[in-house]
């Protein structure tokens, strides 16, 4: 009692060159005339019947062994028929990440280039990169609304974890606190984490985590905010004065029209003023809490 045969279809096999190659296997199943009644099949119970082959993911095609097999269907009621069960097999690419456990697979890592505005501060003087100067006219003075285009990277990654991932989350906003994937410390910030509690059946089990993306989004000058140190008031013996310029017309002293350059300490420089590092976001080992991209 319970299967009466099993026959195999016609097979088919579709490979386009640059696509993901499919192989289908078919098979017809033929129930006995009681076992509805009196002895139901699992799902399992005629997979084992069909072919041993279908018993796990992965397996290989019995002719094309380079294809595992990625999918099964079990269509009952075939042709109408409730003695009759259509089982259906998908072979294709598997990789080895796939056949583990879901908390258990790589992280998947995806770049993409973009391009961004920052302020232009810098320039660089004669030949080559070896002499960057801040970008000022002939008077020293900072020209207003210069941007200049700089090209950002978004490193997105796909990952699932078993609980719920409160340190990723906790990160978002943060950047790298050293050397990170090739790039100098404060130049990476994690600008999202989305995580979703999801159930899979995989394997004849099932399966919960948190399956998680992450963006991170790298900048060539990095995060630290870079302002030019100018204003109308500088520091003198320690107490803040107004920045006064010379009107020659009429022989006094007044009130300066435009910010004055610094030096970096509150004093006013009659050359280039500095430029002033400030980091506005907190800082997190990236490493340890991103991982790092496959080799």
């Amino acid at each position: 009692m319970g299967i009466a045969s099993v026959t195999e279809l016609a097979r088919s096999s579709d490979f386009t060159l640059g696509t993901q190659p499919v192989a289908t296997r078919r098979w017809a199943v033929t129930l006995t005339d009681n076992t509805l009644q009196n002895t139901p099949l699992t799902e399992t119970d005629i997979l084992s019947n069909v072919d041993m082959n279908l018993s796990a993911f992965g397996n290989v095609h019995p002719t094309w062994s380079a294809l595992g097999l990625r999918k099964i269907v079990i269509n009952e009621r075939f042709n109408d028929s409730p003695y009759h069960v259509e089982v259906v097999a998908e072979y294709g690419n598997v990789t080895a990440n796939e056949l583990l456990a879901p908390a258990s697979r790589a992280a998947e890592w995806s770049f993409e280039s973009q391009p961004s505005q920052v302020p232009a501060l810098y320039y660089y003087h004669g030949t080559g990169n070896a002499d960057l100067r801040p970008l000022t006219n002939s008077a020293y003075d900072y020209f207003e609304g210069i941007t200049t285009d700089e090209a950002m990277v978004r490193a997105t990654i796909r990952r699932n974890y078993t609980a719920f991932p409160s340190s990723q989350m906790a990160a978002t906003n943060t950047v790298n606190d050293g050397t990170y994937f090739g790039g100098a410390a404060y130049t990476w910030k994690c600008a999202g984490v989305n995580s979703t509690f999801t159930i899979e059946l995989f394997n004849n089990a099932t399966y919960s985590y948190w399956a998680t993306q992450i963006e991170l989004m790298y900048r060539q000058t990095g995060w630290v905010l870079q302002l030019p140190d100018v204003g109308w008031n500088y520091l003198s013996g320690g107490q803040k004065r107004r920045a006064m310029v010379f009107d020659f017309e009429n022989g006094e002293w007044v009130a300066s029209a435009n910010p004055v350059g610094l030096d970096g300490s509150g004093n006013q420089t009659s050359g280039q003023p500095a430029v002033l590092q400030r980091r506005v976001n907190q800082v997190a080992n990236f490493t340890t809490l991103f991982g790092t991209p496959p080799s």
